[in-house]
Order: C-alpha cells, then structure tokens, then sequence
C-alpha cells in the first residue's frame, strides 16, 4: 500500500525546516556580528532543480503542472544567478528543455553565459554551447556552433577539445559534420582524439572517411611536439568499426590496449587469438579477469566462459572482484550465472566500508531479469542501511522501481536531510541526499499523488529564505 501523501508532504516540510535552520545558523553564527547573506545563495536553482527531477518522473498528465512552478521560479531569478557555474547551467538547460519557443532560447543563452563562471571558463564546459544552440533560432544556433568549435581549435589540445565538445548532450548529427570539418584540417594525433567520440553518429560515408583517418594514425610517426594520442579512447572508439585484419595488422604493428583487442577478436568469433592476448599481454588477476569476462559474453566468445570463470574466481581482494561485478553486471550473470554474481557482490565488503558490496549488487538489479530483481534491490537496500557512511546512495536509489513501498520509504525517510555531509536549505532540495536525488523514491512510495504532493511543498524553500534574510 502507497505511503499517504499528506504524512510525505509533512515530512519534507519538517526536513525544509530543518535545513533552513541549519542556513540560518550558518548566516549567523553566534560569534558574527551580522548575517551572512551568501549562506542562502541559491536556494532558487536548487529549488528549480528539485522540481525539475519530480517532474521528470511524473506521468506526461503531471509532469507540466509540476515544471511550472520550476520554470516561474527560473522566469524570475535565473539571469541573477551567481553560484557555481556548471550547477548554474545544467539548471538552465533543464529549464530550457522544459520551457518552448522564446523562453527556452532565453534559458540557453543564460546558461551560455553561465559557462563563463564555470571552474576554468567556457573552455571547459564548451559542450553546453552545443546542448544550447538546439534551442536556439537556426542562425544564432549555427554561430554558436562554429564559435565553439574556432575556441576549441585555438586551445593548446584542440584535438582532445573537439572531442570534449563532441560530448554534448544529444549531439546532432550537423553538429557533429560541423566537428568532423573542423577535426580534418589537424595534426593526425589531434584529428584522431577528435574523431573518436564522433564515430558513432557520423552518417556511414563520412563514418568510413573517419575511421580510415583514425585507423592510420596508430602506424604514423608523430612529431615530437605533438598533441599525445589518446590511445585508450582512440582504440575503443575505433575498434567497432575494424575487421579481423585491421585488427591482426594493430596487434602486429601498433600497441593499442590488449584488453579492448581481445574483446574484439572475440566478438567477431576468435577465440583462441583473443585468449592468446590475453594471456601473453595481459597479465593475471584482474587484468585477465577483466577481458576475459567481456570476451566469454559475445556470441563468438562463449567457448572462453570457463576460463572466465576461473579468473574471476582468481581475483583478490573481494571487493575488487565485487567491483569487476559491478562494472560489468550484465557480462557477469551471462557468464559466471545470477547466484555467482551476487555470491561475489555479496563478498566485497569488508576493509572498513560496504560501497563495493552495495554498488555491485545495484549494478545487478539493473542488470538482472526482471523477475530478479525485486530480491536484489532489497538486497542492495540493506547492505545500504546497515552502512550509511559509504557512496553508495546514488547507486542504491537507481533501484527504487524494484524496490517494495516499505524499503523505498524507509530509504527516503533516512536519507532526506541526513546524507548529505553539510545539511543546508539547499543541501535538503538538491545535491547529495536531497529531493532531486531521491526523487525516483517519492515516485516509488507514492506514484504521481507523492510527486504532486513533495512538489506543492517545496516552495515554502522560497519562504524560509526570505524570513532567514530579514529576521
């Protein structure tokens, strides 16, 4: 039976209350000779963020009525916001993306400008200009684009800039020609690192131009003062895209990562090539375990699940076991089997702290038949509980629509206004162990009556901020 919304509604009032006390307390602590203002920055952004995640989990009848409040709240303060910049324009384009026509442009460019307060500028978040410029009008949207990319390739790594920009959030495909022009004109080593995370959105022709590029640059002779390759990303990017001679002549010629190698040569119905790399350039215990794990779980792999299985046996300590487990939750049940997997998730506490052990059996209950996996959030809740100190939280919530009405609630009630290391305002509706976070629990205790309810009371947030500032 659902939690009634009146008692969760009164409950994250109480938790209100107490952050804001906690604020308050913090603006004027009993040596200060006057209030600290800065304490209840923002609580707007925070307050928007929260709504944002309710909505998010609302059902499409709900979800506007929620946003509303959250976009009224960004109408009236987003382009005075001042906190930290990064927070400022994921909060901003969560706004757009909510908002339409003039007013999600608007929200775009505040967050674009909210780049320039971000830790180390605009260079180091140039990836919103792109998620921006989807909610702008088509010729502001084009210049914005181009003005991102000339600022990439004026950085000292333009390779490995471009690439960061081509990490923007639904990466349109003009886009990502536009980076793929922009990539050509570079050094080889710098046009590899920023054709790497284009090639799975390129349109097939220019797909095969790129990966041809790419695949080149590991038999070149780079210049000394040259942008460094970035091998690992380079290999994995490329090797979907390579044949058993491309990779025969890497593994005869160039000195790309074994592991993703042995992967491949497996998945494309190698085996004994792929164990063979493994075992000569790999290494033992993890570094075995690892790949060979990945490798047993493609279809041209499944002769390799054995000595999968004995490696992953070899590995130690537990919790680094626990967190191949974890990193690799699916590979793991199709290989090792459910009872195995959770036998060895189950094993990686210990050494002071359970977050292998939680993080892993998480990691299951996602990857796990759906029949599963009500048995192993329950699992993963527990071994939360019991153990609250560790990281484990943000894993442990991913499992909340498996969770039974009890659990979820319980997890809500003792996390709210508690996980988080510094209880404010703020810390109570966002960031770690607040409303945003813990929003897939509301939705789980309560469904849309639960949302709508915990929604219709974060506002009172707005309240205390104004009382905290004038009493």
């Amino acid at each position: 039976m659902a939690i009634p919304s009146d008692a969760l509604s009164s409950f994250v009032r109480v938790a209100l209350a107490q952050g804001a006390l906690a604020t308050l307390h913090r603006a004027w602590p009993p040596e200060a000779d006057q209030v600290d203002e800065e304490a209840w920055n923002d609580t707007e952004r925070a307050l928007a963020v929260a709504l944002f995640a309710l909505a998010a989990r609302a059902s499409p009848s709900l979800r506007a009525s929620i946003e509303a409040p959250a976009l009224d709240v960004v109408r009236r303060t987003g382009a005075a916001w001042r906190g930290d910049g990064w927070e400022d324009v994921l909060a901003l384009l969560a706004a757009a993306r909510a908002a339409s026509g003039d007013e999600a442009s608007t929200f775009a460019r505040w967050a674009v400008s909210a780049t320039w307060r971000a830790d180390g500028g605009p260079d180091s978040t140039l990836s919103a200009w792109l998620t921006a410029a989807d909610f702008l009008p088509r010729s502001e949207a084009e210049a914005l684009v181009q003005q991102a990319i000339e600022r990439a390739l004026s950085s000292a790594k333009p390779g490995q800039a471009l690439a960061r920009l081509a990490t923007a959030d639904e990466l349109g495909q003009n886009q990502a020609l536009a980076i793929l022009r922009a990539a050509v004109s570079l050094p080889p080593t710098s046009r590899a690192n920023a054709l790497a995370p284009l090639l799975p959105v390129l349109p097939d022709e220019e797909r095969a131009r790129a990966v041809s590029m790419s695949f080149d640059v590991f038999f070149a002779d780079h210049d000394e003062g040259a942008e460094r390759h970035d091998i690992d990303a380079c290999t994995a990017a490329l090797l979907p895209f390579l044949g058993l001679a491309e990779l025969s002549r890497l593994l005869d010629e160039a000195l790309p990562p074994p592991s993703a190698l042995a992967v491949r040569f497996a998945e494309l119905g190698a085996p004994e090539r792929a164990l063979g790399i493994i075992r000569e350039r790999c290494g033992s215990g993890i570094f075995a375990a690892r790949p060979l794990l990945c490798a047993a779980a493609t279809e041209g792999g499944r002769s390799l699940s054995q000595a999968a299985r004995d490696a992953v046996a070899s590995v130690d300590p537990p919790w680094a076991a626990a967190g191949l487990v974890c990193d690799h939750a699916a590979e793991a049940i199709q290989v090792l089997g459910l009872e195995a997997a959770v036998e060895i998730a189950e094993g990686g506490g210990g050494g002071g702290s359970e977050a292998a052990r939680i993080m892993a059996l998480s990691a299951l209950c996602l990857a796990a038949p759906e029949r599963s996996r009500a048995a192993l959030a329950a699992r993963a809740t527990a071994a939360y509980l019991d153990d609250r100190g560790t990281e484990g939280l943000e894993s442990v919530v991913r499992c909340a629509p498996w969770m039974s009405l009890t659990t979820a609630a319980r997890l809500f009630s003792v996390s709210l206004g508690d996980a988080a290391e510094d209880v404010t305002l703020v810390s109570t509706l966002s960031r770690w162990g607040g409303v945003e976070q813990l929003a897939p629990l509301i939705a789980r205790v309560g469904g849309d009556d639960a949302l709508a309810a915990v929604a219709s009371v974060l506002p009172e947030a707005l309240r205390w901020k104004a009382r905290g500032k004038t009493d």
